[in-house]
């Protein structure tokens, strides 16, 4: 019995042993272990330091000049201030929509002129819309309108340019001799200054340029506002119409087309050095296996070469309407500020910072033109990612 009993009590004792075991398991499942800080890696820390140094300046760069830019301007076309007033810009933006355009008042304890709004704080953006000039002093126009289709005449020239630029850059990728060369050469208007660019092609179309001389000595005149053609002048009529005496649809057809040319001509060596890499990664085997099946080289170029070129050619529309719709300097410097050429930009230019235009540097005006111009590029661009994204469904 005593044997029996001293087994019963280890038994007892081995039990209550397991259970302290399996219950201490337990515990360690349901508390996780900390996990062990990883040591500190300090070459990686130093790379990441070194690259958050080298990015600042454009970062601080961007956040101050784009971004705080930006948001002051659209503050800005909600108030009437103006350089000629001795009100501080923070006073002005500290009331938005109570400053909207009205006439200013003088304070009488201060001295300061105020401008007493009327509460419209939409005033500059209707005057975008609703503004009229006489064109040609012959009948009213929409100002906005004239200059936007000056722009969008511009952007003409990117598909002659991509289409350009691709048929030399598929040239430039064969095995040929001295393809470094051209290369170079197609490449140098890129590299160039935008002034000699200008000043070149006013001597090449200019009354008795060379571009006149190669059309049998005739003396076109391509440029000069001086002494403007119309359709009148060109057709020896006597048509009593605003549109045939209308320089903007006359004079101003010819010196777009010349800006045309000349923005074609300046950025056609960018597009094909873009073009050019594109090519180089198109799939080589791909090529081979299509020539084997008898594809010709029409084939092999639309459906091989084109479907591994169409980032590159997304790309390249997207930058080139962004661009196409903030065209400035290249129409004032080959033609001057005229109402024939001036892009869009020339609007955002002439009220916001030059006083010729009104009375007084009016900055309201101009963030309101700048902003319906950011408006557009922006839905120009969401349309093109949503084109893109409907071709990868």
């Amino acid at each position: 019995m005593e044997e029996f009993y001293s087994a019963s009590a280890a038994e007892a004792d081995a039990l209550t042993d397991a259970d302290v075991v399996d219950s201490s398991a337990e515990m360690e499942e349901v508390v996780p272990k900390k996990k062990e800080r990883k040591p500190i890696n300090q070459q990686k820390l130093q790379d990441n330091l070194w690259g958050w140094i080298f990015c600042a300046p454009l970062i601080i760069g961007t956040v101050w000049f784009v971004y705080s830019a930006f948001v002051m301007a659209l503050m800005l076309s909600f108030t009437n201030y103006d350089m000629s007033t001795n009100l501080s810009l923070g006073t002005v933006l500290g009331n938005l929509g109570k400053y909207a355009y009205k006439a200013s008042t003088i304070d009488p304890e201060t001295g300061i002129a105020i401008p007493v709004g009327s509460g419209d704080a939409l005033h500059w953006y209707k005057e975008v819309f609703t503004h009229t000039i006489m064109l040609d002093k012959t009948y009213p126009a929409n100002e906005m309108g004239l200059h936007l289709f000056n722009t969008v005449f511009y952007m003409i020239g990117i598909p002659i340019g991509m289409i350009l630029s691709m048929f030399f850059a598929v040239c430039m990728s064969r095995d040929i001799k001295g393809g470094n060369v051209f290369r170079v050469l197609y490449y140098i208007p890129c590299v160039a200054s935008t002034i000699s660019i200008v000043y070149t092609f006013r001597i090449m179309f200019s009354t008795d340029g060379v571009m006149n001389k190669l059309f049998g000595g005739i003396s076109l005149n391509w440029l000069n506002p001086v002494n403007p053609l119309t359709w009148n002048i060109v057709t020896g009529s006597q048509t009593p119409n605003a549109f045939m005496d209308s320089t903007y649809w006359c004079q101003g057809l010819v010196s777009k087309a010349v800006i045309v040319i000349m923005s074609v001509w300046k950025g056609l060596g960018g597009t094909i050095i873009l073009y050019v890499a594109g090519l180089s990664g198109v799939n080589a085997a791909t090529k081979e296996a299509a020539q084997i099946d008898g594809a010709n080289g029409w084939q092999i170029f639309w459906k091989v070469m084109m479907p591994d070129l169409y980032p590159t050619i997304f790309y390249n529309i997207v930058t080139s309407v962004i661009g196409g719709m903030q065209i400035y300097m290249e129409p004032v410097l080959l033609c001057g500020e005229q109402i024939n050429t001036s892009g869009y930009v020339s609007l955002v230019y002439r009220y916001g910072l030059n006083s010729d235009k009104m009375s007084v540097r009016n900055p309201s005006a101009g963030a309101a033109y700048g902003m319906v111009l950011a408006v557009m590029i922006f839905v120009m661009t969401l349309f093109q990612f949503w084109l893109d994204s409907r071709k990868e469904d």
